[in-house]
This record gives C-alpha cells, structure tokens and sequence, in this order.
C-alpha cells in the first residue's frame, strides 16, 4: 500500500501541481490583458500603466517573502509538493498547521512530522479533502450571493453618509478568527505558545522601530520578521520544554 511519502514525492502530484499552478497563471494573464486593454480605453497611457505594473511587481515581492517563510514550514509537515500548491494557490500557513494537527491527532499520531512519516496514502487522502473541499465552502456561498452582499454593503453605506461599519465588521471578523487560533496555540503546546509569544514580541517590535524616521519601511517586513524570528526561537524552545 502506496504511503503518505510515496504520494508527496510522486511525480503524478508534481504534474498535477505544476499543471494547476499554470491554469491559474494563464487565468490571471488573461484578466490582466483585459484590464490593460479597459484602462487604454478609458485614456490611461502606457507608459502609466507600465509603471503601475512595475511597482506592483516590486511591491509584492517583499510580502512573498513570510509565504516563502511559511513554505518552509509546511515541507515539514506536508512535503514540498503538496506544501508549494497550498501557499501558491489559496492556503494559508495556519490554517494548514491547525487543519495537519488536528487530523494527526485523531488519526492517532503524536504530531504532523510523525503523520508524515507513518500515514498511508489513504490517510494522506484525508488531509488532501479537508484542506481542499473544507475551504470551498465560502466560495459556494458567495457564487450566489456574493454580489447582493457586496450591493447591500453599498447601499446601506451610501444611504447613512459613508458609514464605515463594514470596514469594522471585517476587522472584527479576523479579531474572531484569530480569537479560535490563539487559544489552541497557548493551551496546548508549551513550545508553540512559547514561539507564538516570540514572534509577536518581535512583530510589536518591529513596528515601534517602523514609526522612527526613515524605518517605515520596516513594516513591510513585520510578518517576515516574526515568522523567522519564531522559527529560530522554536529550536531553543524545543529544548527548553523538549
């Protein structure tokens, strides 16, 4: 019986990765030379829209780089392969930590590294549904509602004179989401609260430093910074509490 290691490094995934992963870069090159074409419709140069290209693309490499960061936390976890398709697609580092853990838990192992090196290919399928079909929940309901929503929040903004009580209800929503992260971190592993407290020591640090004259700049970096300084915490953590 093929094994959860035998999957991961199988280059019938790597296909299926590298095939999704060109779909979804053809998809967005396509939409990118409609937008292009509409903004030269409505008198915008090309010389304008080259530097609007050129400056997205310059400033999206430095929040690349905690996703880059994140992948190498994930290939312990879930392989280069499937790890590279979750971060470059729709994932995201803690939901796939949390979703790894939990199912290593009921499946009976002491941790996700263990997971992956005991789990056979039909539990490994397990994880691949949860993590996958889990997420399109969301997706499945704005498919029909999502522009009604998205016309109701106008609307209801426009008619109280600009209220910006969307904009609370989004930051709320992530205070509630990181509120069911947190305590599972805090409460059941000494050494994940130990790196989580690390990093977010780091993060306010690094965005006091970010206010000073010239350091701006440094928040571009806040993510980066707490992710490998928590990484590199996590090594004197674990023999700490070991």
């Amino acid at each position: 019986m093929a094994t959860m290691k035998d999957i991961i490094q199988s280059p019938l995934l790597l296909a299926m990765v590298i095939g999704g992963l060109l779909y979804i870069s053809a998809f967005s090159l396509v939409y990118l030379k409609k937008a292009y074409d509409h903004c030269l419709e409505l008198g915008i140069t090309h010389k304008e829209l080259s530097n609007v290209i050129k400056s997205s693309l310059i400033f999206s490499v430095v929040p690349s780089l905690s996703i880059v960061v994140g992948l190498f936390v994930l290939i312990a976890v879930l392989g280069s392969v499937w790890a590279w398709w979750r971060l470059s697609v729709i994932g995201s580092l803690s939901y796939e930590t949390m979703i790894s853990s939990s199912i290593a838990q009921v499946l009976g192992y002491a941790s996700s590294a263990e997971m992956l090196e005991s789990a056979t290919g039909r539990q490994f399928g397990v994880v691949m549904i949860l993590m996958s079909v889990g997420m399109l929940s969301g997706f499945l309901i704005l498919l029909p509602l999502g522009k009604k929503l998205c016309k109701s929040v106008d609307r209801s903004a426009a008619e109280n004179g600009g209220s910006t009580w969307k904009n609370v209800l989004s930051g709320v929503f992530m205070l509630v989401m990181f509120s069911v992260y947190i305590p599972i971190l805090l409460f059941t592993d000494n050494v994940q609260a130990a790196v989580m407290i690390t990093g977010l020591v780091i993060a306010i640090g690094v965005g006091v430093l970010a206010k000073r004259p010239g350091l701006a700049w440094l928040n571009n970096f806040v993510m980066a910074f707490s992710m490998l300084g928590g990484l590199i915490s996590s090594l004197a953590w674990v023999r700490i509490f070991g």
